[in-house]
């Protein structure tokens, strides 16, 4: 677009905002008006600074603490302790959903060569790590986004998955319907382009990807068929992984600086005294160590000893501590907290991390969605554009994925466990071998074992038969 097409543009754009005419997002992004685009989208900016600046102890409230003038010295510098609970709290969430990759599971027969495909392209793309890195961010800053970015590798189709957030420089726009579907996203990120930094927005739709750049004058915009059929983009949305407890938080950074101040105030020996005690010290170059007292019931000499701690501000950090995990749902991995526990068993230790575990099934309501949006994007991804000559088998498949336990369990006690179910007749062969979890090609296996037994009932019916005619024969 020239010049004078851009200008012409610009000022048509600005007479039809003006005049409140109302535009889809398709016809937005038709007469190149991405700022108006941009206006529409979700904006969730507030409460992501605020939770950015919740997370990160440098920007904590405790750091604005003014330091104490003092008459004719320089001021007297407050310690300012800000703690790293935000980040604990997110970090055992993420343990207890993602603390083990997700189990996948296909129980379509005669699928597992395409069902191996599929888990090689989870494995190429760093499914599981890159979903850690997504959910992270999404319960420090309360969104992020997994983006499958689809280029050409030499030739042949290549995908790679890129995680964006606000922290890492993107504006995360998304656009949702009445029914809480995903219409369309846009995320914008600036450039570097020679000499200066370049505004970048793209957006993706089902059928195209706009690929939108500032220029002189408006915007520069770019379609590209969307190859997969799908908006390439998972959002994540949750509540901040502490919500609830930052001002606890900050209350208790509060206490220990203060704290620290008064450590600090004592740390060198103070000497309290009387004025006719000071006047009969010793001079500081002087070898006397002998204090002079005037007066045997007024003069007084001592040094100062910091204050101790009351019972009530030793409980109140006690409870501060406490609220603060309880009110979290988050539980205790504390060395004190996990020297008390000793050795328990996998259920004992369970039902100790309840907490955990209620947070768990909590956020596993957003996330089983998100999951199985995820699954359908890849499915797309290959029948359309990377295992083409597959189509038909990826279709055929029925793929649910399960999320693991955060804990690794007993293996040996938990096969003999189900081997006795198998042995029992309470579960089947195929549930039996689903369940131990040892191969990516669970109906293969189970027709190996059930061709296996076959053969050896054939076997033991030969050698029967064998027996009873040579005995017939004697």
């Amino acid at each position: 677009m020239n010049f004078v097409e851009s200008v012409f543009n610009l000022l048509r754009n600005k007479t039809l905002n003006s005049l409140g005419v109302e535009r889809d997002l398709m016809k937005l992004i038709e007469d190149k008006d991405i700022s108006q685009v941009q206006t529409l989208l979700q904006n969730r900016d507030m409460d992501v600074i605020e939770a950015i600046e919740e997370y990160n102890p440098e920007t904590h409230k405790v750091n604005k603490r003014k330091d104490k003038q003092r008459k004719n010295k320089e001021p007297y510098k407050v310690e300012k302790l800000p703690r790293t609970r935000q980040r604990y709290i997110n970090e055992v969430e993420l343990f207890f959903l993602l603390g083990n990759p997700i189990k996948w599971k296909n129980d379509v027969k005669g699928t597992d060569e395409v069902f191996k495909a599929y888990n090689n392209f989870l494995q190429n793309t760093r499914f599981h790590t890159t979903m850690r890195q997504a959910k992270r961010l999404a319960g420090s800053e309360t969104e992020s986004a997994k983006v499958y970015h689809i280029y050409d590798d030499n030739g042949k189709p290549g995908v790679k998955v890129l995680v964006i957030s606000k922290s890492k420089g993107y504006t995360l726009r998304p656009l949702f319907d009445q029914y809480e579907n995903l219409i369309a996203f846009g995320y914008g990120y600036n450039l570097k382009e020679g000499n200066r930094t370049v505004e970048h927005f793209d957006i993706e739709t089902p059928s195209y990807i706009f690929r939108c750049k500032k220029a002189n004058i408006g915007w520069e915009v770019t379609p590209l068929v969307n190859p997969s059929g799908k908006i390439n983009v998972i959002y994540y949305k949750q509540d901040k992984a502490w919500y609830g407890t930052q001002p606890r938080c900050d209350r208790e950074e509060h206490i220990d600086s203060k704290a620290a101040d008064t450590n600090n105030y004592f740390a060198d020996p103070k000497l309290k005294a009387t004025a006719d005690v000071i006047q009969s010290l010793a001079e500081a170059d002087t070898a006397g160590e002998v204090i002079q007292m005037n007066s045997k019931d007024n003069s007084s000499v001592e040094y100062l000893v910091p204050p101790e701690y009351s019972s009530m501000k030793d409980s109140e950090k006690k409870d501060l501590n406490n609220s603060i995990l309880f009110d979290s749902f988050t539980p205790d991995f504390s060395f004190e907290n996990m020297k008390g526990m000793g050795t328990l068993s996998g259920e004992a230790l369970k039902r100790a991390m309840t907490l955990g575990y209620i947070k768990r099934d909590n956020l596993k309501e957003t996330y089983d969605i998100l999951v199985d949006r995820e699954k359908n994007l890849i499915l797309a991804i290959m029948m359309n554009v990377t295992h083409i000559h597959l189509r038909e088998q990826l279709a055929k498949m029925n793929i649910t994925h399960e999320f693991a336990e955060p804990f690794n369990e007993d293996k040996e006690r938990q096969w003999a466990s189900i081997g006795k179910l198998y042995s029992d007749g309470i579960i089947s062969l195929d549930l039996a071998v689903t369940m131990l979890a040892l191969t990516d090609a669970p109906q293969e296996e189970i027709e190996r074992i059930k061709n296996e037994k076959l053969d050896s009932i054939n076997v033991g019916l030969v050698s029967e038969s064998v027996k009873k005619n040579s005995n017939e024969s004697v």
